[in-house]
């Protein structure tokens, strides 16, 4: 056993019982965290030292921060509404387009081909180009909604059929969304989709009335044989997991409407002023940031649990594990050399209330260590006031509950709730770049580039030489 694991550890908390700081909407109480006031005031200096506010600052200023691919790392811009920010004409340029079209299927001036208004959405994409809007629609979705959006991520042809068998393909439009273009299942996908409309007799010209594509390789209209006006652009100085803020979020601009996705991106740009002007000793997103580098290298906490006690951010949770795990998990640092200790936590969780009856036997009394984010929201997006009233108790019982343990166990868990006044989609766009931001900034402290992502690329190298040997051997694959 480590020294560590045998300390009794302190919390943060102050006279009152809690560390909380308050921006954008969101309640941020680190007070359950394993580490004292002191300890947070040399990780302060010692964030300070590393220069890690300039460093984010030369990151939204446009300076080139993804050193590996030699790009900038400008997701910020495509929140800003300051024309000073980087790339703020082409960016509104391709939001106007975006809107301008959801406007024109949400009215039903703009039909599929046989004049058929659209109730259906299939957004192909993976990874980035999907959870983010995923996690978006997800959210704030009607009941009953006018159009509904399917997501179709990996090349499984069970989900294919669940998603395409019931929908009717003159009311259906696709949104093909890669940023590279390059990306083996979204093609694939394509090309199933393609035979899909064929097979209902639209084809040729009529197709382009039902097919668009979310990209930013400029090619990508004609490998799919479509108009150029059909492309949505993205940029190479925007990662996967940091665009839903742009053209990626095309099918929720269309199903929840652009007066939703600008709330959405307003509030992104609140948290990104709140980030760039406060200090870092009540600067939210880099206090998560500390407290993830504290336990990751100090403790030896290599966990982070993500427990949102609301069904709106039930998605929320895939999307930020993806963006922390695809950016963090590196054993080099950016100047090449081997990684000594640790980098980024494995980020994993459900929803909180669901998740009680699950893992959190393990969490309170198991033999493993895990930083707990437990996420909350005050006022509940529905008219069902006692569950509202049983589901936050059972979040703020269940924060105290797991860190009381046995005071000579050597096992603990450190817990930050983060209360949301109330859900909305200023507050998701505030939640969301908070993360960004923590994310991005521990790049910062580990010393690694959190914008490039070579092991998925060397993954998606043997894919395809696995695949190449199975087309060679078609009996086999049949069996």
């Amino acid at each position: 056993m480590t020294a560590v694991s045998m300390t009794i550890l302190p919390f943060l908390r102050d006279s009152e019982g809690v560390v909380a700081f308050e921006a954008c909407g969101l309640r941020l109480d680190i007070g359950r965290q394993r580490l004292t006031q002191e300890d947070l005031q040399r990780l302060i200096a010692f964030a300070k030292d590393r220069r890690l506010m300039e460093s984010h600052l030369a990151m939204m200023q446009g300076k080139e921060v993804n050193t590996t691919e030699h790009r900038a790392a400008l997701h910020t811009s495509l929140r800003s509404p300051d024309p000073s920010a980087p790339h703020f004409a082409e960016v509104q340029k391709a939001r106007e387009k975006m809107y301008a079209f959801a406007r024109g299927i949400r009215s039903g001036k703009i039909t599929g081909c046989r004049g058929d208004t659209f109730t259906d959405i299939i957004n192909v994409g993976i990874g980035g180009s999907e959870v983010g809007p995923k996690a978006l629609y997800h959210a704030f979705r009607a009941v009953n909604p006018p159009i509904r959006v399917h997501f179709l991520p990996g090349a499984d042809g069970i989900t294919f059929d669940r998603i395409v068998g019931p929908l009717d393909p003159f009311r259906t439009l696709i949104i093909v969304s890669s940023k590279s273009f390059r990306t083996r299942e979204t093609l694939v996908n394509a090309a199933e989709l393609d035979k899909w409309l064929a097979g209902a007799g639209i084809a040729g010209a009529d197709r382009a009335r039902h097919v668009v594509i979310a990209s930013a390789n400029e090619q990508a209209p004609s490998i799919l044989g479509l108009p150029e006006e059909n492309l949505f652009p993205m940029w190479d100085w925007v990662g996967g997991r940091f665009s839903v803020w742009g053209s990626v979020g095309l099918a929720d601009v269309i199903a929840l409407g652009p007066e939703v996705f600008n709330e959405f991106l307003a509030g992104a740009y609140e948290m990104d002023c709140h980030v760039a002007r406060t200090p870092l000793e009540r600067n939210l997103s880099a206090l998560i940031c500390l407290i993830s580098y504290w336990n990751a290298t100090r403790l030896g906490i290599m966990l982070q649990c993500v427990l949102p006690y609301d069904e709106r951010l039930r998605v929320f949770v895939a999307w930020e594990q993806q963006l922390e795990m695809e950016s963090l998990g590196k054993t080099r640092a950016a100047d090449g050399t081997p990684i000594v200790g640790y980098t980024g936590q494995g980020v994993w969780g459900g929803h909180g209330d669901e998740s009680q009856h699950s893992f959190y036997q393990w969490l309170r009394e198991g033999t493993g260590r895990t930083s707990v984010d437990m996420i909350w929201c005050e006022k509940p997006g529905h008219k069902h006031m006692e569950q509202h009233r049983v589901l936050t108790a059972n979040a703020r019982a269940q924060a105290e509950a797991l860190v009381t343990r046995d005071p000579l166990s050597p096992y603990f868990n450190g817990v930050t709730t983060i209360a949301i006044d109330e859900l909305s989609p200023r507050r998701l766009g505030a939640l969301m770049a908070m993360y960004e931001h923590k994310t991005t900034m521990l790049g910062t402290l580990f010393g690694i580039n959190p914008f490039d992502q070579p092991g998925v690329e060397y993954g998606k190298k043997l894919s395809l030489e696995a695949e190449g040997i199975l087309s060679r051997r078609p009996s086999r694959l049949a069996k």
